[in-house]
């Protein structure tokens, strides 16, 4: 892993980072504060949903408030989003989780990085993960989820799930890498659910970091809020859940955004 040439979008200095696993790249892109904020930063990591289709910047974007209030803020793709190497998998998508908290270890030994203050936001698919990385690791203080996905299992097993992956090779071919085979892909991610460590019920009660909150809509129909009640709210005493009126599951849509960093806003600040 390592830090590529600077660059500046504006006021802020960006660089791309690069991680290496298992013979395979995939790469993000880090924002830092503007003057006259200095190092060590707070950081904020952000996990994609599926698929992920958009430009790494274009995620930044929404979420600039945080570098003007002295956050660090870092994007990724996951192995196997957007034309990069590998294959999406649970397990992969874990372990590149694991490969940016290990990034995160070395920045904080350089102080670039306060690693009393190590955030993540996640989102869809990308919360699930954040979940199961919880379970491993314990330096996280926030975590913020964003209609996230929560009973895998049953999107999985639905036939819609299929009908999505089919429409995904048909016209947004190669943005998700492993997907090609849809019944393959399907059997694959069954049996990696097979295993207690990525099964949420399991290790709910092994989560590690300070402070939850759970921003949804009432009106999203791939997460119910009685899912998030009955998997999360009844076992995380210290849960914040917001509920935001008229909301689907794409809580990144323009109309949502103010009332979304309305919240995000009294999560961090």
């Amino acid at each position: 892993m390592e830090f590529k040439e600077k660059q500046y979008d504006g006021s802020y200095e960006v660089s791309e980072v690069e991680f290496n696993i298992e013979n395979q790249i995939f790469r993000g892109i880090l924002y830092f504060p503007p003057k006259p904020f200095q190092e060590p930063y707070s950081l904020v990591i952000f996990f994609h949903d599926f698929p992920q289709i958009n430009p790494l910047e274009e995620i930044i974007k929404p979420y600039q408030f945080f570098l003007d209030n002295g956050y660090a803020f870092l994007a990724f793709n996951f192995r196997g989003y957007r034309f990069t190497e590998g294959r999406i998998s649970i397990s992969s998508q874990v372990a590149d989780s694991v490969k940016v908290i290990e990034f995160v270890y070395l920045m904080s030994q350089k102080n670039v990085f306060d690693l009393t203050n190590i955030n993540i936001i996640a989102h869809d698919f990308g919360a699930y993960i954040a979940f199961i990385l919880c379970s491993k690791i314990k330096i996280i203080n926030r975590l913020l989820l964003l209609s996230p996905i929560v009973d895998l299992e049953r999107h999985v097993n639905h036939i819609d799930f299929k009908r999505s992956l089919q429409y995904l090779n048909r016209f947004l071919p190669g943005y998700v890498n492993g997907i090609e085979n849809v019944d393959s892909f399907v059997e694959l991610t069954v049996n990696e659910l097979k295993n207690e460590e990525y099964q949420i019920r399991k290790i709910i009660t092994k989560l590690n970091f300070k402070k939850l909150k759970i921003i949804i809509g009432d009106k999203d129909k791939l997460t119910p809020i009685d899912e998030i009640k009955n998997f999360i709210q009844k076992k995380v005493e210290y849960l914040d859940l917001a509920v935001i009126e008229n909301m689907t599951h794409d809580s990144l849509q323009e109309d949502y955004a103010e009332k979304m960093n309305e919240e995000m806003e009294k999560f961090f600040f």
